[in-house]
Formats: C-alpha cells, structure tokens, sequence
C-alpha cells in the first residue's frame, strides 16, 4: 500500500512541469479581487459597493491584448513536432536521407542547412528542431560521420527563421506592430539567410571541426 502510494506521489510530481506555477498564478488574478473590502469597516458601510468585488483580471482585457496568433503560432509548432514523432515523419525523412551519403559531407551539411531554414520559415524553431535533429543523428550513423557535424549547423540554422512573419514570434510581433509588408520582410530575410548559411557552413568545417574533432567518430557511437 505504501509503495503505490508513493507511485502516485512521483507520477503527480512528473507531471508538474513549468505550466503548472504559470497556470496557478493566472488562476488566482481571476480569483483574487482587486480590492480587500472589509465590511465591518466605516467607508463600507457608508458606501457599500453596488457590485460584487472585481478580480485582478478580467477576460477583457486578455482578450483584447494578447496576441493569440503568436501563441497558435507556439502551440502549432509544439504540435507539429510530436505528430512528426507519433506519425513516424521523422523515421521516414531519416531513410530519404540516407541518398545523400554519395555526395561529399561538405555538400551534406550545406544541403542540410538549405532544408533547415526553409523548413524553419513555416514552421516554429522548436518543431523543426525536433523533427530534424533526431533524423540527422540516425543519418550521421548510418553515413559513418560525427552526428555533430550534421546536427549543430542544423540546430543553429533553426534560427534562421528571417524571411515570413509564420516564421517565428519575434517575426509576427514585429510584423503586427509596423505593419510591414511580407514582400520587404522576405527581401532582407532572403538575403540574411543566405549570409548566415555561408558562415556556418565556413565555420563548421574550419574552427568547428578543430573545436570538436568533427573528423572522428565519437566514442559513444561504436557501442
């Protein structure tokens, strides 16, 4: 008895996760009122209050200022991401991938950079991240090449997301505030792609293959 009583208290606890403190806290600004009447008071008895006691928050004003197109845009990549695992997406791109072994590691890696930033202009950084990063370790393996060498390009290049406001929050947030056009925003953000593939392409098969004895396969992996 006392052992499934202390499996439930460590299933209760593992699912308690950051949402849950950010949950209560919102919870109590719609509980909470915004004033402390105290009846017995002087004022209240004078002037007793026409309505009940105000919350802290009201659904109003979360309704009219939070941008719920980012907060979709945030949740759709979450979900995104585990369809992708749940499906077997992810297995499936990793056997496309296995074509790409004819060609030198130098041109993997720049291809695989390309993929990344135009993935990561539809979908949120944390969805392609999780959708890529686990296919581009089982392709590294089976090619016989450091997973780093394929995965940390990929993981910056998740970043690279300049070119549509659906890209990333900061892009839709910026987008809403200045009105801009997609046009203007996808001319600067083709042109910062560009430049930011070259560099870490230069980078990872320069300072990063020194950094991290990319040349070799990592112990782990012969096991």
């Amino acid at each position: 008895m006392e052992r499934d009583t202390h499996f439930e208290k460590q299933n209760i606890l593992r699912s308690i996760d950051d949402a849950t403190p950010v949950m209560l806290i919102v919870f109590l600004l719609f509980a909470l009122p915004s004033r402390f009447e105290v009846p017995w008071s002087k004022d209240y008895k004078n002037n007793p209050p026409k309505k009940g006691p105000q919350p802290c928050l009201t659904w109003a004003p979360v309704h009219e200022k939070i941008p719920w197109n980012v907060v979709l845009l945030l949740g759709g990549g979450f979900a995104i991401a585990e369809a992708a695992k749940q499906s077997g997406l992810s297995a499936w791109l990793g056997v496309q991938f296995e074509g790409l072994q004819v060609l030198p590691k130098e041109a993997i890696v720049l291809l695989i950079s390309l993929l990344t930033a135009m993935i990561t202009e539809v979908a949120s950084n944390t969805a392609t991240a999780s959708v890529l990063l686990p296919v581009l370790k089982e392709m590294a393996l089976k090619i016989r090449v450091n997973p780093l060498y394929l995965m940390l390009p990929a993981t910056i290049c998740c970043s690279y997301a300049f070119m549509l406001p659906v890209a990333t929050a900061p892009n839709a947030i910026v987008f809403n505030a200045v009105n801009m056009k997609s046009t203007d925003m996808m001319k600067a953000g083709f042109v910062m792609n560009i430049l930011c593939i070259l560099v870490i392409n230069i980078m990872i098969n320069t300072l990063g293959s020194y950094m991290f004895d990319l040349h070799n396969m990592p112990p782990w992996t012969a096991t």
